[in-house]
């Protein structure tokens, strides 16, 4: 695995799998077929449905886990039993455990896609820092049926310029 050819996804715990499979097809059917490596946090919601949506498509899925495979969701675990990999980092439990996670992910790809719903700032920190280490990012909301206008965060509508 290069860094050019892997992407990391990220995104919300409380995605339903029809919305997110429909996000999949509209999102990253382009980036499929083309020998890249997935990276995806092994947490239950958008996570769990990306290994399903990807492995359905024999896409190569690694699973980066903040502790070990066992300290994740049950509903995830038989995800990870189906994944290439399982990258356990074996952090100590505190809550910055995901959040260095979610930057080593970063490190180790070239395009990060985030599925932002604008709860919660976790999504928005791996996006902040995706851009500051100059990866290629593709930040999309999630909306719901309360929300008007998508959130907006300056940094992330600049985007990253070549």
């Amino acid at each position: 695995m290069t860094a050019r050819t892997s992407i990391a996804i990220f995104g919300s715990r409380d995605v339903d799998r029809d919305t997110a499979r429909t996000l999949f097809e509209q999102h990253l059917a382009s980036f499929v077929d083309q020998r890249r490596t997935w990276l995806l946090g092994g947490a239950r919601g958008l996570d769990e449905w990306a290994i399903e949506w990807l492995l359905e498509r024999s896409e190569v899925c690694w699973a980066v886990v903040p502790h070990t495979r066992f300290d994740q969701p049950k509903s995830v675990q038989s995800w990870l039993d189906q994944v290439d990999r399982i990258v356990e980092l074996q952090l100590p439990g505190r809550k910055s455990a995901r959040a260095f996670r979610n930057r080593y992910m970063v490190d180790l790809c070239g395009i990060v896609i985030a599925f932002r719903s604008g709860k919660g700032s976790g999504t928005q920190a791996v996006l902040r820092y995706a851009l500051r280490k100059q990866r290629e990012v593709h930040a999309i909301p999630l909306l719901t049926v309360d929300d008007e206008d998508p959130p907006e965060d300056e940094e992330l509508s600049r985007g990253w310029n070549r």
